[in-house]
């Protein structure tokens, strides 16, 4: 893959900052038959806010105030209209190729790298062949559709560009044809989220006194505290061994994922590193004490991902 400036692969999108308040919108988008549209980018231009509609056409979006939505898909015709609570947006084909779905039909071309090695020591497993590989260097199996917030605070949407994340590297990949792939700098990208084709949405920023060289997972976000993934991922040789009376190791080569937790205290401009036990959470968000006892005495289930996003936008309310 070659490395190109991602000022000169996407063109960018001006937007103005803006302090006014703002509140959470949902919505739907339907075509003019009355079927759910996906992938349908919604954007607040001024607030810097996007998202995607899901597979059912379901959207949520934090807007400012007075705000007017952009809709935009490739195959219809775009349109604005005011933010309102449970929207109701509808949009016309235009009678061109549909090229938000034709990305998404052929499998990620990172499945073609091969970054395997055969195991040493003792017999190799016999069904272990070359490129026998478990997990992922990639955040997801496929591309997705996405939008980045350059280093300039601008934000980006390329219609037919989808994306994946290399999370050994560091890297933004980018495509618009599946078969050309880019890496996008890590210097000129202050954040990015993708939307995968199961309807999850993965939001990515940097923090540099955490990590300077890869980008960290946003499970929650807010205006006093931030919740923090930091993903590792290593790639295991296989090691199986077989010497004629015991047998052990995997016969496969494997990437493997490794988490570390933070609070960010926005205000304070500084992380608490937290594990996934409730004393840890409990000294994570120490300033409020009594809201956090209430929230784990409150809130039952084992502490995973999801926990800690329920967790962090309750602690910001």
């Amino acid at each position: 893959m070659k490395k190109i400036l991602f000022l000169g692969l996407l063109a960018a999108i001006a937007v103005q900052t803006t302090s006014a308040q703002t509140t959470n919108i949902i919505g739907t988008v339907k075509d003019e038959k009355g079927n759910p549209l996906q992938y349908v980018y919604v954007m607040d231009e001024p607030a810097k806010t996007a998202t995607f509609t899901d597979s059912r056409g379901n959207f949520k979006i934090n807007v400012g105030a007075c705000a007017k939505l952009k809709f935009l898909r490739s195959a219809y015709k775009s349109t604005e209209a005011i933010a309102a609570p449970d929207m109701q947006v509808s949009l016309n084909a235009d009678g061109s190729a549909d090229i938000e779905n034709a990305t998404l039909a052929t499998k990620n071309p990172a499945e073609k790298v091969d970054n395997s090695t055969m195991g040493t020591g003792g017999a190799i497993a016999p069904g272990h062949v070359k490129g026998n590989v478990h997990g992922n260097r990639y955040l997801l199996d496929n591309f997705a559709h996405g939008f980045l917030i350059n280093a300039s605070g601008e934000l980006i949407h390329t219609p037919g560009t989808v994306y994946d994340y290399d999370k050994m590297a560091g890297y933004v990949l980018s495509t618009s044809d599946m078969n050309k792939v880019a890496e996008l700098s890590f210097d000129q990208i202050a954040s990015f989220t993708l939307f995968s084709d199961k309807d999850v949405k993965y939001v990515f920023e940097k923090a540099p006194s955490i990590d300077p060289v890869h980008y960290v997972q946003v499970l929650s976000s807010g205006k006093k505290y931030k919740i923090y993934k930091a993903i590792k991922t290593r790639f295991s040789k296989s090691d199986y061994v077989n010497s004629g009376m015991v047998q052990h190791g995997n016969d496969y080569d494997e990437y493997l994922d490794d988490a570390d937790y933070y609070v960010w205290d926005v205000q304070g401009n500084k992380a608490q590193k937290i594990a996934l036990k409730k004393k840890a959470l409990k000294e994570g968000f120490a300033a409020e004490s009594d809201k956090v006892n209430k929230y784990l005495s409150d809130t039952k289930g084992s502490i995973d991902d999801a926990y800690l996003g329920k967790m962090g936008d309750y602690m910001n309310q």
